[in-house]
């Protein structure tokens, strides 16, 4: 999940991001601030939000100055009424632009462009050296072993997630975010809100639908980029 920032002096549109945040299920909202300066401060002091959406025309303060104070710890997606402000908008240190009134659709592309140049610009992780991790099954001081070869796929299912192995199904008390920030990104990516997979048991891919084994798992419109960027890197291609 990536952490995010709204700032906007209406009120309604701000419910609005919040609910787009919430629908696409890779942003987490910290919070959201009609005061400019008060966000400004906010963000420059937690330095942990990966995307602010930042109105550009507002009565205390110009998006455009916000821009300038917090563009070094946050990527910053202009959201506004006014097309004409588009150039002067990229002329800061920017990464993408909305157009109110914002539709979902929109609202996806943007924040998948976004979250896909955050990516590129993280040092590519290492692989872990173990090849096994331990989970608490629910009773006090016993650890399971799981191997990570093992793992076909997690689901989520709210404060629980069930691990699935050909041997067995483990239900555990953590959340997706939880696990998935435990797991190796080389073998390891999340294609809906509600499944994780291990990219080395997948059978096969199509459209919308992923197989591993004789499952079959539905593919997030929010997350298929990412998962296309992968299976695109191993894919053998004719040059005829």
């Amino acid at each position: 999940m990536y952490k995010c920032f709204i700032i906007d002096d209406e009120s309604h549109a701000i419910e609005t991001l919040k609910k787009y945040a919430t629908d696409s299920a890779q942003l987490e909202v910290v919070s959201s601030s009609q005061n400019p300066l008060e966000a400004v401060k906010y963000i420059n002091e937690r330095k942990d939000i990966d995307i602010t959406f930042l109105d550009i025309d507002m009565p205390e303060m110009s998006g455009l100055d916000v821009a300038d104070l917090i563009y070094k710890n946050t990527a910053i997606i202009f959201t506004t009424g006014h097309a004409g402000y588009a150039v002067q908008g990229f002329e800061k240190n920017i990464s993408d632009f909305l157009l109110k009134p914002i539709s979902f659709e929109k609202f996806l592309k943007s924040v998948t462009k976004v979250i896909n140049k955050i990516e590129e610009q993280k040092p590519q992780s290492t692989p872990k050296n173990e090849s096994y991790f331990f989970v608490n099954p629910g009773i006090k001081g016993k650890m399971l072993k799981v191997n990570y070869d093992d793992v076909e796929y997690i689901e989520g299912l709210n404060n629980y997630i069930v691990i699935h192995t050909p041997q067995n199904n483990h239900i555990i008390y953590l959340t997706m975010k939880e696990i998935e920030a435990g797991l190796p990104t080389l073998n390891f990516i999340r294609i809906h809100k509600s499944y994780i997979i291990n990219i080395d048991k997948v059978t096969m891919m199509e459209g919308n639908k992923i197989m591993i084994d004789k499952m079959i798992l539905p593919i997030g419109s929010s997350f298929k980029d990412q998962l296309l960027k992968k299976v695109n890197s191993n894919v053998i291609k004719t040059h005829r």
